[in-house]
């Protein structure tokens, strides 16, 4: 259903299904009328992610660093209107996630020809660039550093209960 956000416009909520529901007649059927099942075409677009918390306010901002980056990398049609107007905000968490953890995702369709001139003026680019696929950290040495984040918030949690224990040794 599309609702009203902070600023007047309307907003839709959509969920994407797993591989499993590869036809439309494997999809359950919605119990609420107001929910209605689509199948959309798969398209090409540019993603900024970020995390924190997310407004509108903030990812209108995030759209606008989006749109001056294409502009500033010289793909033809990209203006600050059209980015506004046609940016998609994509969540993943739930609203209890704490902000710091937060994968949030602003998109923005692009056409063929805005492709092909990213990719010839890119052509090493046809792997992420950070995120999850950098290899700035190898699995090793993150599982080293969340141990180490372990061991000093283990020992953080035992200095204050020893500390406010009424009972110490001497």
């Amino acid at each position: 259903e599309n609702t009203p956000g902070e600023d007047g416009t309307t907003k839709k909520m959509m969920f994407m299904l797993p591989a499993e529901y590869d036809s439309m007649s494997k999809i359950p059927k919605p119990s609420n009328p107001l929910v209605h099942i689509e199948e959309i075409p798969s398209e090409v677009g540019v993603v900024h992610r970020y995390n924190g918390k997310y407004t509108d306010t903030t990812n209108r901002a995030v759209a606008k660093e989006l749109g001056e980056q294409l502009m500033l990398d010289g793909v033809s049609g990209i203006t600050e209107e059209y980015v506004l107007d046609n940016f998609q905000f994509w969540g993943y968490n739930p609203p209890f996630t704490l902000p710091y953890f937060r994968r949030n995702e602003v998109w923005l369709k692009l056409n063929d020809d805005q492709v092909s001139y990213l990719k010839e003026k890119y052509p090493s680019s046809n792997r992420l660039v950070g995120g999850s696929s950098s290899n700035s950290m190898t699995g090793r040495s993150m599982f080293t550093l969340g141990l180490c984040g372990l061991v000093v918030g283990a020992y953080a949690v035992g200095f204050i209960f020893r500390s406010r224990s009424q009972y110490r040794r001497i």
